[in-house]
């Protein structure tokens, strides 16, 4: 028996015991969301509030199902609802931008993004490779060596997570960094032995505070988190050394705004945003490839690699 089931055994004893009690039936929809049993989970959330309507976390966690499931006016609800219940309004409107509704987030916010990869640490790995068969890791850094045959004097890692694009950095770089908002992820980079230093923080703000002077800066599935990247470039820019290289994916898009963001949580780009970008920070695009990312319910996710210089 798995933890997540002998705890979902311990929560039903307790549910037997406390009927009345809704936080019960909110740790009984938790662990059934963990062993991958969404539709006893949306019924574990919906007893949760038909014995607390107050209880904004049920509210948030049926509206995910929800949106996963494709009910998008359904989990707005439930969203609209958590805020009048007193979660989190930041972290609620950007659930809401991702519907089509109220403004575009700029990005997601940090409290989100760091709880998400510090719970994911442990099976990220495992998940993301076997699992989605990522490779925007691969699509990012292996054309490098070809882009710039002489080794890299200093590499930057911007959203590093456990390390995944270390291997594939450090043999072209003779110093690596890298940052991360979790510092589970950090701590799980720092068990590769391949970084020289790691930082845990915003990559935005370490970009702003850090010495110029980088020949690589690499973001690897990093601005699906991220919606406008005119700072980001603008920081880039200034710590890339001449001659230096930027290289980066994004899941692309089409909107006219140059970013969207998704039902999935996820923001696209588009190329010729992306273009206009580069150029307004004197940064030329030496490579652009449409290439698979990873996959999404056994389909492709199709997005772009691309590979800037300084001049």
């Amino acid at each position: 028996m798995t933890d997540h089931a002998r705890t979902l055994a311990a929560l039903e004893r307790d549910a037997r015991a406390r009927p009345h009690d809704a936080r019960v039936a909110l740790a009984i929809g938790r662990t059934l969301q963990h062993l991958e049993r969404p539709l006893d989970a949306q019924a574990a959330y919906e007893r949760a509030l038909a014995l607390d309507p107050r209880l904004g976390a049920a509210w948030t966690l049926r509206g995910h199902l929800l949106r996963q499931a494709g009910r998008l006016a359904d989990a707005s609800v439930c969203f609209n609802n958590a805020i009048g219940c007193g979660e989190d309004v930041e972290l609620h409107l950007y659930f809401l931008g991702a519907l089509g509704l109220g403004a575009l987030p700029a990005a997601a916010p940090p409290r989100f993004v760091r709880g998400l990869f510090d719970e994911y640490a442990e099976r990220f790995d495992a998940h993301l490779v076997e699992s989605l068969r990522y490779r925007g890791h691969e699509q990012a850094c292996q054309p490098l060596a070809a882009l710039h045959p002489a080794p890299f004097e200093s590499a930057l890692d911007l959203g590093c997570g456990s390390g995944l694009a270390a291997p594939l950095l450090r043999p072209i770089a003779h110093r690596l960094a890298g940052v991360d908002l979790s510092s589970r992820m950090i701590e799980r980079a720092g068990a590769t032995r391949l970084y020289d230093e790691l930082h845990v923080g915003d990559l935005v703000a370490h970009l702003e505070a850090a010495r110029a002077g980088h020949d690589l800066v690499v973001a690897c599935d990093v601005f699906i988190y991220i919606g406008d990247l005119a700072r980001v470039f603008g920081a880039v820019a200034r710590v890339l050394a001449p001659g230096g290289v930027f290289a980066f994916t994004v899941e692309e898009g089409h909107a006219d705004t140059g970013f969207d963001l998704l039902p999935t949580l996820r923001y696209t780009h588009s190329e010729a945003w992306l273009r206009e970008l580069a150029q307004a920070h004197a940064l030329r695009v030496t490579r652009c490839a449409r290439a698979p990312l990873r996959e999404s319910r056994g389909e492709a996710i199709t997005g772009l690699a691309m590979h800037l210089s300084r001049a």
